[in-house]
């Protein structure tokens, strides 16, 4: 059971969720022979103001 976990600053649309989604399990499809049904993909969207680079907040 493939489970991938995708962190990004700020929000996403539906759409781009799914999209995320899709190509993360075609991926692992394509790459390490593991079926779609059987790929967990989480999608965490961090306030901008949570996420840091260096010394440097980005909200």
């Amino acid at each position: 059971m493939p489970y991938i976990n995708v962190k990004v600053a700020g929000p996403l649309t539906k759409k781009q969720k799914q999209q995320i989604a899709d190509q993360m399990s075609e991926t692992l499809l394509k790459v390490a022979n593991k079926p779609k049904e059987h790929t967990y993909v989480v999608i965490d969207e961090v306030k901008r103001e949570n996420w840091g680079v260096g010394d440097k907040l980005l909200g």
